[in-house]
């Protein structure tokens, strides 16, 4: 009976576990138009015809690269379970009309 009570006190009076959560990002959801490049981890990576790509995060690397310029992924607001939604920029192009005169716009 004395041993049972003493059991049942132990179980009862243990302290709360302490919880420890990830800081920062777990993983990454790169948003953009299909066939958009960036670079993460050092890898080229391309945005499939579905429009994103999920990516394990590594680490404390907080950058990526996109149309020849490191960017900061820590700007991107982070969900309930770690993941950060990055909008890729859009990829420059120029238009093959860009630059060419059109003689219907002068006046004569």
């Amino acid at each position: 009976m004395i041993l049972a009570a003493i059991s049942l006190a132990a179980i009862l009076h243990r302290p709360a576990p302490t919880v420890t959560c990830q800081s920062g990002a777990v993983s990454y959801k790169f948003v953009g138009a299909p066939g958009t490049q960036f670079t993460y981890t050092g890898k080229q990576y391309t945005v499939p015809p579905r429009g994103w790509i999920e990516l394990i995060g590594h680490g404390r690397d907080s950058k990526y690269a996109a149309n020849g310029r490191d960017l900061s992924l820590d700007v991107w607001p982070i969900d309930d379970f770690g993941m950060r939604t990055v909008s890729l920029p859009a990829t420059q192009t120029t238009s093959s009309k860009e630059g060419l005169d059109d003689s219907r716009t002068g006046i004569r």
